[in-house]
């Protein structure tokens, strides 16, 4: 064994010249080939590793992309803004010029899905503000499809909206699903560049496509978010109406949560407190008066609702409780009316019982049996005609019934 272990580290050292001689006296062939598998080992184990030719490829790729050669000048750039191991300005200055080359050479959902990268990685980078402005200019060329078909749904030309064919043939345009693309894009913007100038325009945008399909819930966290967050926005008032409306139809009924019509209602507050517009303006202020009055009803119904449920389940102090909250909250409402004759029935009701009481009708036996039955709260089943069913026994109450065997005829 020492004989032999001298040999073989002999013949790999021959065998490693070998193949450095032989790779640096091969052809060009042979290099690109090998620079090409380098490549590709390389971005597979990391994507960050010592360059020292970093600025000078970026100064090729500013060369290529003044003379236009965009295809040639993308690859650099990605190249030098994939390795995460060079600084962060020339990182994010390559990426930004990659997503331009992808823009300028018409492949548009490319260049958007790029920006986005951008902004994930440089949130509060120099051109973030860029990169959101490029990704809303491509979302408007895209929108305009989005606003032909909801206009034509709206007028009555199409009665149902077929989605649109898929596209492989123009680049400009996503391959499927295109609104789809479109609200990813704006929200992209709006939460990955939050105080760029065209943030408001992305949010108010997603939330009316939202809201055109009766996706009321997201449209109201789009159009409150820019109520709340944007209020030097020129959209923030019409933004104000859709929050409305969106808070008022996501409440998705009276049986339901009555949580968003309490806001939509406080919302209606603050815009007549605050924008004189809605006071002064007779349309505006007829519009809200509106608004108002849906979110009233919407509220009495549920708090009418809620008496009923408790006059079925023979809670009769509760249920009066909300027949008189829904007379004195909303008045003039069809449930106040309803409420109206609901305690008047329990009151002849009441009445009715009294008088049977105080007659002797009602035998001392079944008033503890009443009492005690309101104290526990146990509601007897009633049958159809509602009479309350009685007690039939089936033996003695000390033994349990005889299992008859089965076959037996009872004689």
């Amino acid at each position: 064994m020492p004989i032999i272990r001298p040999r073989l580290a002999c013949a790999f050292a021959v065998l490693a010249t070998a193949l450095v001689t032989g790779c640096q006296s091969g052809s060009a062939k042979k290099k690109s080939l090998k620079d090409r598998v380098y490549a590709a080992v390389r971005s597979t184990v990391t994507n960050a590793y010592h360059d020292p030719e970093a600025e000078a490829k970026l100064g090729r790729a500013e060369e290529l992309f003044a003379t236009q050669s965009y295809a040639d000048a993308q690859k650099i750039y990605a190249d030098v803004a994939d390795n995460t191991y060079n600084p962060s300005g020339l990182l994010e200055k390559a990426r930004f010029k990659e997503a331009e080359c992808v823009r300028l050479r018409g492949r548009l959902p490319a260049a958007v899905d790029t920006y986005h990268r951008l902004l994930q990685d440089f949130p509060t980078g120099i051109y973030s503000e860029q990169a959101a402005t490029k990704m809303y200019a491509i979302a408007d060329v895209w929108m305009k499809d989005s606003l032909k078909d909801i206009e034509e749904k709206e007028n009555g030309r199409a009665s149902v909206r077929l989605p649109r064919m898929p596209n492989f043939t123009d680049r400009s345009k996503p391959a499927l699903d295109q609104e789809g693309e479109l609200i990813k894009t704006l929200e992209n913007i709006a939460v990955g560049a939050p105080n760029s100038t065209v943030a408001d325009k992305a949010m108010f945008w997603c939330g009316f496509l939202h809201f055109a399909h009766g996706r009321f819930e997201e449209a109201d966290h789009f159009f409150s978010t820019l109520v709340d967050m944007y209020k030097d926005s020129p959209l923030r008032l019409e933004a104000s109406k859709y929050a409305v409306m969106a808070k008022n139809n996501a409440t998705g009924g009276a049986v339901y949560d009555g949580q968003k019509s309490a806001e939509a209602l406080q919302l209606v507050h603050s815009l007549e407190a605050t924008e004189p517009e809605y006071v002064q303006d007779k349309e505006k202020s007829a519009w809200l008066t509106r608004q108002k009055f849906a979110i009233r009803i919407q509220q009495a119904e549920k708090d009418y609702e809620t008496a009923e449920y408790y006059r079925r389940t023979n809670h009769p102090g509760s249920a009066y409780f909300y027949y008189e909250l829904v007379m004195r909250c909303y008045p003039g409402t069809k449930f106040s009316d309803l409420s109206k004759s609901r305690i008047e029935e329990m009151e002849r009701i009441k009445a009715e019982r009294e008088a049977d009481r105080a007659a002797g009708k009602i035998s001392t036996k079944e008033q503890i049996a009443e009492g005690w039955d309101k104290l526990v709260g146990v509601v007897k089943p009633k049958s159809d005609d509602g009479a309350v069913p009685k007690d039939i026994s089936t033996g003695p109450k000390d033994k349990p019934p005889a299992i008859v065997p089965l076959g037996y005829d009872g004689k």
